[in-house]
């Protein structure tokens, strides 16, 4: 069901915004802003909303004639960014703000998915850090799990050293999981889960999923990006891409099973009802508790800061980054 925070976001400005002429319109001219948009990875239900926003017009209404592509992760699309190959673009929170530590002029102005989709699969449920105590979780030795749940369990003062870790390639998660080999592998709720679901079903096997959000892990999922320069040169087009982007989001919501034809459609690779589960997950991560009180796309400072502490940890990042730095304040309607 849909938090009532997007119907009211749509009541004090979105909406409103959408409809407001854009640069290109005030000037009497039919031109389009033509911009390059890349997606974190390869497409998959995540990605679903800037497919909608293409199919139904909302870029174009606010001045856009928009390419999306997809990327080879958060640090492609940084770099791309940087280098100018590309306009906008998503990315991870902990990657813009490690990117910014090193000297990357890309900069967030939207929150496209509140909370990470990262956390743990298992055959049986984990409901708190603590049940994780003496279990197996089969990661990649670079994945970003073996730095956060030993974060997670120092907020809760319980021993990172009570889990053992099993070295293992991603391909092989499902079948260490589903043969009783570990307890739990390192997954996300929009894509590895979904796919594990079905695979699980197949073998008449229930699985669960375990949030890091849900555990403490208080990052922003995911940002959307453009160069520093384009923020401060451009703000009226870059308000006006994140707020279609709004309004995609919102639609999407609101029509998971149209979002799914839709994501197909310009993607006939992918699968229908893989693309409805992803996207069905994805929402969990996007419409929160802190999206209902503070409104979709906007970023707290005082959250920005948590967020830059948390990753900071995580990633072993030593520089001051100010919450500026990373998130530009203001650029949907209603907020400062």
């Amino acid at each position: 069901m849909i938090r009532t925070c997007f119907l009211a976001l749509c009541a004090l400005g979105i909406a409103a915004g959408l409809n407001a002429p854009t640069q290109a319109q005030q000037s009497g001219s039919d031109e389009l802003t033509k911009v390059t948009f890349l997606t974190n990875y390869t497409f998959h239900g995540r990605h679903s909303p800037y497919f909608v926003g293409l199919e139904k017009g909302f870029y174009r209404d606010a001045g856009f004639d928009i390419e999306i592509q997809p990327a080879t992760g958060s640090g492609f699309v940084v770099s791309a960014i940087e280098g100018r190959q590309a306009d906008y673009g998503m990315a991870d929170a902990g990657t813009v703000v490690q990117s910014i530590a090193k000297g990357a002029s890309a900069k967030a102005f939207f929150v496209f998915m509140d909370v990470t989709t990262s956390g743990l699969a298992s055959r049986e449920p984990y409901p708190t850090p603590e049940s994780l105590e003496g279990a197996t979780i089969a990661a990649s030795l670079t994945d970003s799990a073996r730095v956060i749940v030993p974060i997670i369990f120092r907020q809760h003062d319980l021993d990172p050293e009570s889990v053992s870790w099993e070295a293992a390639d991603p391909g092989v998660y499902f079948s260490l999981l589903l043969s009783g080999q570990v307890d739990l592998f390192t997954a996300s709720l929009d894509g590895d889960f979904p796919a594990l679901m079905k695979v699980a079903s197949g073998q008449d096997q229930e699985v669960h999923f375990s949030s890091f959000a849900d555990w403490g892990y208080n990052v922003f999922g995911y940002f959307l990006v453009t160069h520093a320069d384009r923020i401060s040169e451009r703000p009226d087009e870059v308000k006006a891409f994140a707020e279609a982007t709004a309004r995609a989001v919102l639609y999407a919501i609101e029509n998971p099973e149209e979002t799914a034809e839709i994501m197909v459609k310009h993607n006939p690779t992918l699968d229908r009802e893989t693309s409805l589960t992803q996207w069905t997950q994805s929402i969990v991560a996007i419409n929160t508790d802190y999206v209902e009180e503070h409104g979709y796309g906007v970023a707290t400072e005082d959250r920005v800061a948590s967020t830059i502490d948390l990753v900071k940890e995580a990633l072993e990042v030593d520089a001051d980054i100010p919450p500026q730095a990373v998130f530009e304040q203001g650029m949907v309607s209603g907020t400062d």
